[in-house]
């Protein structure tokens, strides 16, 4: 195996997270939401279909798990895994990158700092920012 085979941890991270939505689904649990309906709420432009098939893909690679609860009715419910937890330290840096260095930079810092808190107030954050 020569260098140019070698796979990069980076690359491999990036491309899990890079099909459209995963992000804003994954920000969407770590506020709180957990159902189908939530997530079409939080993103109106997000199609059904898209929807569906972005949970799915999110279900084969491990990023969140999906419950169904009998006698509910909206009886579905989505969870991080671990995995995609373990994400958040990973987000907030580069949430912190994109407003001090990108074109979000030029957000007031009291905006910036209710971003910032969608990733400091997860219970995982407080475990991994401190490696």
């Amino acid at each position: 195996m020569n260098d140019n085979d070698e796979i990069c941890p980076v690359n491999e991270t990036l491309n899990l997270f890079n099909r459209k939505w995963i992000l804003c689904i994954i920000l969407d649990l770590f506020d709180g939401k957990t159902h189908f309906s939530e997530f079409q709420e939080a993103n109106p432009t997000l199609s059904n279909f898209t929807l569906s098939q972005t949970l799915k893909y999110m279900e084969e690679k491990k990023l969140i798990t999906k419950i169904t609860h009998e006698n509910i009715r909206d009886n579905t419910e989505y969870q991080l895994t671990k995995k995609s937890k373990k994400a958040n330290r990973i987000l907030y840096e580069m949430t912190i990158y994109a407003l001090d260095e990108l074109e979000c930079s030029k957000f007031a810092n009291d905006k910036k700092d209710k971003i910032l808190n969608r990733y400091k107030n997860s219970i995982f954050f407080s475990k991994f920012v401190c490696l």
